[in-house]
């Protein structure tokens, strides 16, 4: 019974059921079903839903019949295009097939929610992915390097030592420094958040420091003294805080799998020949 819980099982039977599908649907055009077209009552049903969404009314009787009219002068000339090979070597066509032989396999893929038990199982494996960076916040003094030249560095260390000298020493001193163009305060801001304005051996360096005035630290921008406050380590959230995030995060992945399942079923009723000389004759003209 074990066994019948895995998800390769799962997947491997959602292939063969997609396998199954494909070849029915493979036959919907034999010689005795060419010429016949139904509208069944379902479909016609839904061309009235259809047009009720988008005219917030339900359709006229006329305007019901114009549809249906429609839908079949729809199949008709969609019949006689592939007779004829329209779709034969047509790129937008091709992938437009591909795409919802794909959707298929994840329709089919979605029909039954995922149970608590399955996302859990699924959470223990990535939580590290779900984990939440830290974050902290912070003031600087700027000092611009390209001004001030080699002493840049020699004020910015007398300024910090000035700062921590005070009692208390403040939070946020801007106007000891240059002017700069962003901001002089930062609350509670994520290491990407932080690398996206400074760089990287800015973030990197600011992540490392303790409570307090540090520096100076460099930027692309110049020198910065940096006061770091309130301090939010990185930590994975509970279970029930991404449950929703879970359920799209499982559902994506069943998809690509599901479609991975359709293919590996069906490519084995092809048989593949590949001109791999010419494969590696184009890859060194390309060097």
């Amino acid at each position: 019974m074990k066994l019948l819980r895995e998800p390769l099982i799962h997947f491997v039977a959602l292939g063969a059921v997609l396998f199954l599908v494909y070849a029915a649907a493979s036959d919907v055009f034999s010689p005795d079903a060419s010429r016949r077209i139904e509208i069944a009552a379902s479909e016609i049903e839904l061309l009235a839903a259809t047009w009720q969404r988008r005219w917030q009314r339900p359709p006229t009787e006329q305007e019901l019949r114009g549809l249906v009219e429609a839908r079949v002068r729809e199949e008709v000339l969609y019949r006689e295009a592939l007779k004829v090979g329209l779709d034969a070597n047509d790129v937008v066509v091709r992938r437009r097939m591909v795409q919802k032989m794909e959707l298929l396999s994840q329709d089919l893929a979605l029909l039954a929610d995922p149970t608590d038990r399955q996302l859990q199982s699924f959470f223990q494996e990535r939580r590290e992915e779900y984990r939440i960076p830290p974050r902290l916040s912070f003031s600087h003094v700027y000092f611009n390097m390209d001004e001030r030249g080699p002493a840049g560095e020699e004020d910015a260390r007398r300024v910090l030592a000035e700062i921590v000298a005070e009692t208390p020493p403040p939070r946020r001193a801007p106007e000891r420094g240059d002017r700069f163009m962003l901001e002089h305060e930062y609350v509670q801001r994520s290491p990407d958040e932080v690398r996206r304005e400074f760089g990287e051996r800015f973030a990197t360096a600011l992540f490392e420091l303790e409570s307090g005035w540090h520096g100076p630290i460099v930027s692309g921008f110049g020198l910065h003294l940096v006061y770091v406050g309130e301090r939010v380590e990185s930590r994975i959230p509970e279970y029930a805080a991404i449950r929703d995030q879970l359920v799209r995060d499982y559902n994506r992945v069943r998809s690509e799998r599901a479609k991975e399942v359709l293919y590996e079923g069906l490519s084995e009723r092809y048989e593949v020949e590949i001109d791999e000389e010419a494969v590696r004759r184009a890859a060194l003209d390309r060097l």
